[in-house]
């Protein structure tokens, strides 16, 4: 049994040290029909562009308009998750004619800003990232009589998405 260990062991030293036959590389080794090859592995990671929206919320009728004020006020949330590096904005626009002196507070995640544009507002962010943001939107009607009653309004509110 001592000569088997014996034997074993030489065998062992002679492969890896003078017997003509290398050790393993980790870089290459010879194929069957005696061309290099390469075991080097690249591995890339690719994030698809996507920009999702998960949630936007708002009231589906304006409420009524303060009786004081006859300003109309409603709450819209949305929430956006964004693989653009370079970020994207909601383009905010009015799709009521009757709907008018229309202000948008925005508030929640870092990193968001608003901006009025040509016919509404721009919320931008520039980066990704998921972003949950409060809109507060404030609005008047062109013929708000106190004496009647304003008209059941539908959400007045049209959102485009943009990468930018």
């Amino acid at each position: 049994m001592a000569h088997h260990r014996l034997l074993i062991a030489a065998l062992a030293f002679g492969l890896g040290t003078g017997s003509g036959v290398s050790p393993a590389r980790a870089d290459g080794a010879l194929s069957l029909n005696g061309h290099q090859t390469s075991s080097s592995l690249d591995f890339r990671i690719i994030i698809p562009p996507v920009l999702r929206v998960v949630e936007n919320s708002y009231p589906p009728l304006l409420p009524a308009a303060d009786a004081q004020t006859g300003r109309i006020s409603a709450l819209q949330r949305v929430v956006l998750v964004s693989t653009l590096r370079k970020g994207f904005c909601m383009d905010l626009r009015l799709t009521q004619p009757g709907v008018t002196g229309w202000q948008v507070l925005a508030s929640g995640s870092t990193g968001v800003w608003i901006q009025p544009s040509v016919g509404g507002y721009r919320v931008c962010a520039n980066r990704a990232g998921r972003y949950d943001v409060a809109l507060q939107h404030e609005f008047s009607l062109k013929d708000n009589r106190p004496a009647s009653p304003a008209p059941a309004l539908g959400w007045p509110v049209y959102m485009d998405l943009a990468a930018l």
